[in-house]
């Protein structure tokens, strides 16, 4: 994605999973890419994907400062964490102060679709109005809110499940940690992490500030139809939990994760981005994966035999 090339690049703030595979994919653009991690070990992984690490943690935040003026675009994808109280704390109001003076082009806040709440199966798009049912998911909406209101050039990137190389639901039935609740009649949704990054890139580059994008895939599926996906491929079989249980057991932010029910259409950010998914649905994607990482994933079953 061609941009006039004036010596600044990109900021990833929380360089995790997802962000770095948007460095890598910016850096082999040419961008300057920096990004930031809590880790020594997870910066040499920024490294190799061609950006430049920065620790720093959420109790200061001033090893960007050295950035100003070196950043167009800025990418923000640290999740809200959780407090000994119960309440949660985020970093992203002392980040935007900071903002205001780099005279940046655009800001993508990578949010989460928890802040829809349980839809009970109907269609959500970028414009449905949310009804959070977990802490997590009002954290985030309120998060949203605060930074579409910053006066910035900002945007909000709304994920579904995020999945991709080394990461999957093949990983986690490999590992014996898929689990059904209530017989995974819950339609769910999913984005490749390639897709994702397709989408936050577009949004950086083309997106129109105080929007909403939403990065899901074009097929909601039931938990069930994966689940049986997967053990065709010959993974083992979930662990089937009553939802009575489910209820004693699970975390409240994980219960809602579970039961959540919608479907997700994400075809008005797609035409609006000009994007084309890659892997239009979990077959594909996952199908993917599997060709790829079989060896590695059916080793992972081995491992717990």
């Amino acid at each position: 994605m061609e941009r006039p090339s004036d010596g600044r690049g990109v900021l990833i703030v929380g360089c995790g999973f997802t962000g770095c595979f948007l460095a890598q994919r910016l850096a082999f653009r040419g961008d300057p890419v920096f990004g930031t991690t809590r880790s020594e070990e997870r910066g040499l992984v920024i490294s190799s994907r061609g950006a430049e690490p920065i620790l720093m943690d959420a109790g200061d935040v001033s090893p960007i400062d050295r950035l100003r003026g070196r950043i167009y675009g800025v990418v923000l994808s640290v999740p809200p964490q959780m407090a000994r109280d119960g309440s949660y704390e985020d970093i992203t109001e002392s980040l935007t102060r900071r903002f205001a003076s780099w005279n940046l082009e655009s800001l993508v806040y990578i949010s989460s679709t928890s802040v829809y709440g349980d839809q009970a199966g109907a269609v959500a798009t970028e414009h449905t109005e949310c009804d959070p049912d977990s802490p997590r998911g009002r954290a985030r909406l309120a998060i949203e809110r605060q930074v579409l209101g910053s006066g910035l050039p900002a945007m909000v990137v709304r994920p579904s499940g995020i999945y991709g190389p080394g990461r999957s639901q093949l990983h986690r039935a490999a590992r014996g940690h898929h689990r059904l609740v209530a017989g995974g009649a819950s339609i769910t949704n999913r984005i490749h992490v390639d897709d994702l990054c397709q989408i936050i890139d577009h949004a950086l580059h083309r997106g129109e500030p105080g929007s909403t994008y939403l990065a899901s895939d074009a097929a909601p599926s039931t938990q069930r139809e994966v689940s049986d996906y997967m053990g065709s491929l010959g993974l083992p079989g979930p662990n089937e939990i009553p939802l009575e249980e489910a209820r004693v057991r699970l975390d409240k932010n994980v219960l809602a994760m579970l039961m959540g029910s919608k479907r997700l259409d994400g075809s008005w950010t797609r035409e609006r981005l000009g994007v084309t998914l890659r892997y239009p649905d979990y077959r594909a994607g996952l199908g993917a994966i599997w060709e790829r990482e079989s060896p590695e994933i059916k080793a992972l079953i081995t491992d717990r035999s």
